[in-house]
């Protein structure tokens, strides 16, 4: 009983193992002395069936490729070089050259009876020091910008200035303006008081703007200096802020202060010192014009302002 169903098992294994690579057994088989042409030509058959699936399903997968597509390639970062032109140099760019300013030669000095004293000075000054003679003095006693009706400083400065045509302009009022005043409504202003500040200052503001509009180049506005009269300490001091505040409304005009020139220990001093240590009084006893000593301290104060401003150049030198 038991080898029976050895023999089962071992029949099942091999129909199993035939039937379960029939091709390769016929194969196999066919080879053998035993094998039939009936079995020869099946095993033949097989492996002819078998090539032919090989091959259609080589020309499937082949028909399946796309042969346009590309591979995708991973981005990679990459350092960007750039090229250096061997043709190309750096060059420094020549330096601007700087614009030549045309020379202020030609001066004005306008103003009432102490600019006679004082533009004298200042002709002087600027003929033996700077060689410049081509100077002019224009001044009228007891003038101002109070008085219009006695004399107009707005019309004449117009008419002087078309006439001379000067590169520089120095402008001295305030001697005669310590007076009361009629504005240009015609109403009648106090001297000192806030109307006649108010009153005067359009009268400065009115000469300014007509010096900033006529074709002058540089204007320098000198403001009053200490006095001993009460009248004058009284009053310069609010006329020169009138100048001063003016004056910086208008890029073309310079004021110069002169107020501490003639001081000491906060109060006028009747003796002062020029540049080469040399005293001597500085105003007659009005209070209000120069002697030759005081102008020549005054003048080189405007001059040394002009040279600051590059109106002048440096002086030149004595042999």
């Amino acid at each position: 009983m038991k080898d029976r169903e050895i023999l089962l098992i071992v029949t099942s294994v091999i129909l199993t193992l035939v039937l379960g690579n029939l091709a390769l057994f016929l194969k196999s088989f066919s080879s053998t002395p035993f094998a039939s042409s009936e079995i020869k030509q099946a095993a033949r058959q097989i492996e002819l069936d078998g090539f032919r699936k090989q091959e259609q399903d080589f020309w499937r997968r082949i028909k399946d490729i796309d042969f346009d597509s590309r591979p995708q390639k991973t981005a990679t970062p990459r350092t960007e070089k750039r090229s250096i032109d061997p043709t190309k140099t750096t060059t420094k760019k020549p330096a601007k050259k700087p614009r030549l300013t045309r020379p202020y030669r030609k001066f004005l000095f306008v103003g009432d009876s102490v600019m006679l004293d004082l533009g004298t000075q200042l002709q002087y000054s600027l003929k033996e020091n700077y060689n410049i003679a081509n100077t002019k003095i224009d001044y009228k006693v007891s003038s101002g910008l109070n008085r219009i009706d006695y004399y107009d400083w707005y019309a004449r400065t117009r008419q002087i200035i078309g006439d001379y045509q000067p590169d520089v302009i120095v402008v001295l009022f305030g001697g005669n303006d310590t007076q009361d005043i009629s504005d240009f409504q015609g109403k009648y202003r106090v001297v000192g008081t806030k109307e006649w500040q108010t009153a005067y200052r359009e009268r400065v503001e009115k000469y300014a703007k007509l010096l900033a509009a006529l074709p002058v180049r540089k204007v320098y506005w000198i403001g009053q200096s200490r006095s001993n009269k009460s009248q004058y300490r009284r009053l310069f001091p609010m006329m020169n802020e009138i100048y001063r505040d003016v004056s910086k409304s208008h890029p073309k005009i310079t004021f110069i202060s002169t107020w501490e020139t003639f001081a000491a220990g906060g109060d006028f001093a009747p003796v002062v010192a020029d540049k080469s240590g040399k005293r001597g009084y500085v105003k007659v006893n009005d209070g209000l014009h120069f002697t030759l000593h005081g102008s020549r301290i005054v003048s080189d104060l405007i001059v040394d302002k002009m040279v600051a401003d590059k109106i002048l150049n440096s002086p030149k030198k004595k042999p």
